[in-house]
């Protein structure tokens, strides 16, 4: 009996020696720089670069949804934005997003333009050490080469704002799963990728839903062990709700935009896709929730919209239903100025801006309109819309006590 014992207690020692070892392994080098080279190419600083890049960052790819603190297309991305991972999966952390301006001390002032587009495409940040896949490089590394110098030409335009941001706060089991190689940089990028030519095509319609815009990457599932994509379900909605982690009044899934007849597009005609992808405006009269960036894409040139619905009709329809919208308690359980300002901020700021004082998709102000128009006249147009102003009628969205309380928060502004 004293031999078993004896042996048992080796076992579990060496279980003990194995698994401490392991944890060192893995602390020490999850984060080790990986030996890459950035490319030698500068960013060209003419003003139609500059604009290139200018509307990738706010109308394409959103960059600034992430990057920037306040959610507005103009306001400067230098970082700092909370994303609540602790929940999700093995319980990844928390992650605060970088400071991208040019600053040299707190942002990528101090990178190379070769850097800036590996960090883009590739994962790696400047000093080698590998990016979370919360930054969309498996969107964002088939961007042509013209079109990421472009992003970077328009980041070094801006002005440096210095904002340390708080490090993240990375749990063991991501660190294991990057130690391990599960999750990780994606493959260098060792050939030219050229900009496809513009036109009314699904091979142009490719490039921009999967690359020139975040549709491949909100609207495709990942695994959320590893946060991987499962690109045999590419475009058949998202296993994620958008808003949760961000702490957002209302959560919602990218929903599924194959051609299934069913639970996708596939009996959506083309009027429809523009409505929706420019309004907001589902074929059912209802209104997307603004995680589905609407008010940046209604800006996109129609022919390109037209190119990417031509896409999504020619991919395999996958029949997959998303979850219903969850609203949390900010709306549920509020009533008046504090629940319309709550639904204000996920149905109305990304076109009106921060308490009705602007935003690019629309040169209306609604602070200095809105004191003009009566609380009857108000409701009618937020419950109408008018298509030719790209502005969704919310009739069949939001009850009639919501509509009023989004009214009593507008009226807020004055008082």
């Amino acid at each position: 009996m004293k031999r078993v014992l004896k042996v048992l207690g080796w076992l579990v020692g060496i279980v003990i020696v194995l698994i401490g070892g392991l944890v060192v392994f893995i602390n020490a080098t999850w984060d080790n720089p990986h030996e890459r080279a950035a490319s030698t190419r500068m960013a060209s600083m003419d003003s139609a670069t500059i604009s290139r890049g200018e509307f990738l960052f706010k109308y394409g790819n959103t960059c600034w949804g992430c990057h920037s603190a306040t959610p507005h297309p103009d306001a400067p991305p230098s970082g700092g934005r909370p994303f609540d991972l602790t929940n999700v999966g093995p319980g990844f952390g928390m992650f605060y997003t970088p400071n991208i301006t040019p600053d040299n001390e707190t942002g990528i002032g101090s990178w190379t333009d070769g850097e800036i587009v590996r960090a883009i495409r590739e994962g790696i940040r400047h000093d080698g050490k590998p990016l979370f896949p919360l930054m969309p490089m498996a969107t964002l590394k088939g961007l042509s080469d013209d079109d990421v110098f472009a992003i970077v030409s328009y980041l070094r335009s801006i002005p440096p704002v210095n904002n340390k941001v708080t490090p993240h706060d990375i749990r063991f089991p991501t660190k294991m799963l990057f130690a391990l190689g599960v999750v990780g940089p994606e493959p260098p990028i060792t050939e030219p990728i050229p900009t496809p030519a513009r036109s009314v095509t699904p091979e142009y319609g490719q490039y921009l839903a999967k690359h020139a815009a975040l549709c491949s990457d909100c609207h495709t599932p990942r695994n959320l062990n590893d946060g991987s994509f499962y690109f045999d379900s590419l475009f058949a909605g998202s296993s994620i709700s958008f808003g949760q982690i961000e702490g957002d009044p209302i959560w919602a899934y990218a929903t599924n935009i194959t051609p299934d007849a069913e639970t996708g597009i596939g009996n959506w005609t083309e009027e429809q896709f523009l409505l929706a992808v420019r309004t907001g405006t589902r074929p059912d009269g209802r209104v997307l929730v603004t995680h589905m960036p609407y008010a940046e894409y209604g800006l996109w040139d129609e022919d390109d919209l037209r190119a990417i619905y031509l896409y999504l009709k020619s991919v395999p329809p996958i029949k997959r239903t998303a979850p219903p919208v969850h609203q949390t308690e900010q709306i549920t359980q509020n009533s008046g100025i504090e629940r319309g300002k709550a639904i204000f901020s996920m149905r109305c700021r990304a076109c009106h801006g921060e308490n009705g004082t602007g935003a690019p998709a629309t040169n209306a102000k609604m602070s200095e309109l809105a004191p003009t128009i009566d609380d009857k006249t108000l409701k009618e147009f937020i419950s109408a819309g008018q298509v030719s102003l790209r502005m969704p009628g919310f009739g069949k969205t939001l009850s009639d006590e919501e509509m009023n309380d989004v009214i009593a928060f507008i009226r807020s502004w004055q008082q």
